[in-house]
């Protein structure tokens, strides 16, 4: 199996940490626009790139049904889940299960079978995960947002399990195309349940602090992450990227923490240590180390 370079997993590490401020970023921008608004903006910001990126070699059908699993369903459960009294910290603990969905659906669709070691640390991480969940007050866990944000999981591991069948996430032309695809529906679910005139004066009013939160999500998270997401899923096994994907919790706590003062605990804290122990086990970095501790000591020596 083709191992991940240092390079490799800095960019999934810079993904996640993007992944992790979009995730506070959100949480704030739906107390300023409805979900099915933000879904759509966050996609249709993309459209002056179709000028830029023609679109690919590959029938439009293929965009059509991977965006509508990765991007419409995904961001709309995703966003009626921070609409509820989940924090942004919390939410992250949550959206975990996108880790086993995509593992779970690149097996089932594409016949990916993940190694023993990547599913050991798998569990440890949820293990992780399972000590964080545990010390939350029921009260902050609302059962409609919990319903959502893990229905939003599912539709990410299928599709995740699309782009990878059909190759797309590989250049930049392919989440371009991926965003138009999702606007579409996203903007008839605009039509639908918000109303022609209310979709328009949402979209012509928007605040500062809303405007910002759309710019983020759809240059930073939208694009520039899902780009690098998907072009190392096309490099590597879902089950060997996929794990990254626990670290979120950890990114976002802290971020949380800072931007809205959210605290973390000392048992959260001992959780996301054993979520990045699980992350570093599936990844085989426990292997390098030893190699690691003789690069050092060699330096120390020169």
């Amino acid at each position: 199996m083709l191992r991940m370079s240092g390079k490799d997993i800095s960019i999934a590490l810079w993904v996640i940490l993007l992944w992790s401020s979009n995730l506070v970023v959100q949480k704030i921008a739906v107390d300023h626009l409805s979900v099915f608004v933000l879904s759509f903006l966050r996609v249709a910001l993309v459209f002056p790139l179709v000028f830029f990126y023609p679109k690919p070699n590959k029938s439009l059908w293929k965009y059509f049904l991977c965006s509508f699993f990765l991007l419409a369903i995904y961001l709309t459960l995703f966003g009626f889940g921070l609409k509820s009294e989940i924090s942004a910290g919390l939410s992250a603990f949550f959206l975990q299960a996108q880790v086993l969905f995509v593992v779970l659906c690149c097996f089932l669709m594409l016949g990916e079978r993940p190694t023993w070691f990547q599913v050991a640390g798998l569990f440890i991480s949820f293990g992780g995960v399972y000590l964080l969940t545990t010390t939350s007050d029921p009260l902050d866990v609302p059962f409609s947002g919990v319903v959502f944000l893990l229905a939003a999981c599912v539709s990410f591991g299928v599709g995740i399990a699309f782009s990878k069948k059909y190759k797309i996430g590989e250049n930049m032309s392919d989440v371009t195309w991926l965003s138009i695809a999702a606007s579409i529906p996203l903007l008839f679910a605009c039509l639908l349940f918000e109303g022609p005139l209310q979709t328009f004066g949402m979209v012509i009013h928007l605040s500062p602090t809303a405007l910002f939160c759309v710019i983020f999500a759809a240059l930073l998270s939208t694009i520039w992450a899902t780009y690098l997401w998907l072009n190392l899923l096309q490099k590597f096994p879902a089950s060997s990227v996929a794990p990254f994907m626990l670290l979120l919790p950890v990114f976002s706590n802290i971020l949380s923490y800072i931007i809205m003062g959210e605290t973390l605990t000392a048992i959260q804290m001992v959780s996301g240590f054993v979520i990045i122990l699980g992350v570093m086990f599936a990844q085989g970095l426990h292997k390098r180390v030893p190699q690691l501790i003789y690069w050092v000591k060699n330096r120390v020596e020169s």
